[in-house]
């Protein structure tokens, strides 16, 4: 399930913008702000992410960090497995505290995994990787060839390279049945359910912005239109004063900026 990205990687922007918070580093932030006492509270990202989903055989937080999604979902009557993975140790060790101070240890079990090399496909339905670049999400699914199943329910907050992931998702049989816009501090983030389960088509501009039919009642919506709208402005301004030739982008961004533009109309 390689990811074909002929053409593609030439259409993706490096422009800083509201929906590419972090400017293709794919570093990590911190999931969850600390309150008063022992326990911590989820911010908006993984709230959002905990509503969509649904009790079920098992659910998996890839990187989990410190593990407040499973600690909640096993407070709060989730009856089916939890695994909470990290691929390094130090986090892995903080999600067990938050466990054991949650009082549900016995609920979840750790795992120190690359990705999803130790998961047990059999015991969950549901994937969640929250907070790391579009990317490595990539990079991860493509390891794991056995998400290619309906079965399988995919919850992902992609930090960077949100349009890389769509690209591969849907190219690889994914559809995308939900996608929120969440804004947490300054910036804007998305969060993708999708389940493998049929072809699917997107334009180039909802590569960026995520399908429209899914975001057109968000409240978000306009506001992360016209961010894209500013990042294509930029660049497209960028190479028509830069001497060099622009390899074909230039009709490209055109194109994008077309139908991004439709899509504000729309939402306005």
């Amino acid at each position: 399930m390689a990811l074909t990205r002929t053409n593609f990687l030439m259409r993706s922007t490096r422009i800083s913008s509201l929906s590419d918070p972090q400017k293709g580093k794919g570093r990590r932030k911190a999931l969850l702000r600390r309150v008063s006492g022992p326990l911590y509270t989820m911010n908006k990202r993984l709230e959002v992410i905990y509503s969509m989903i649904s009790d079920g055989r098992g659910l998996i937080d890839v990187g989990t960090d410190h593990g407040y999604l499973p600690a909640k979902l096993a407070q709060n009557g989730y009856s089916g497995r939890l695994f909470a993975s990290d691929i390094n140790a130090m986090p892995l060790s903080k999600a067990k505290e938050t466990a054991r101070r949650c009082g549900v240890e016995d609920r979840i079990t750790f795992l120190l995994s690359d990705g999803l090399d130790a998961c047990p496909p059999e015991e969950i339905d549901t994937i969640v990787m929250a907070g790391m670049g579009g990317e490595l999400i990539c990079n991860i699914l493509d390891r794991a060839e056995w998400c290619l199943d309906g079965r399988y329910t995919l919850l992902l907050q992609p930090m960077t390279k949100a349009e890389v992931l769509r690209y591969w998702l849907v190219n690889n049989g994914f559809q995308l049945d939900k996608e929120r816009l969440v804004k947490d501090g300054t910036f804007l983030y998305q969060v993708i359910k999708a389940r493998f389960s049929k072809n699917m088509s997107l334009s180039d501009a909802e590569l960026f912005s995520g399908s429209f039919s899914n975001i057109q009642n968000d409240p978000l919506a306009l506001t992360h239109t016209r961010a894209l709208i500013r990042r294509f402005e930029a660049e497209k301004k960028g190479l028509l004063s830069s001497p060099k030739s622009s390899g074909g982008r230039l009709p490209i961004l055109c194109a994008i900026l077309d139908q991004l533009s439709e899509m504000e109309k729309k939402l306005s």
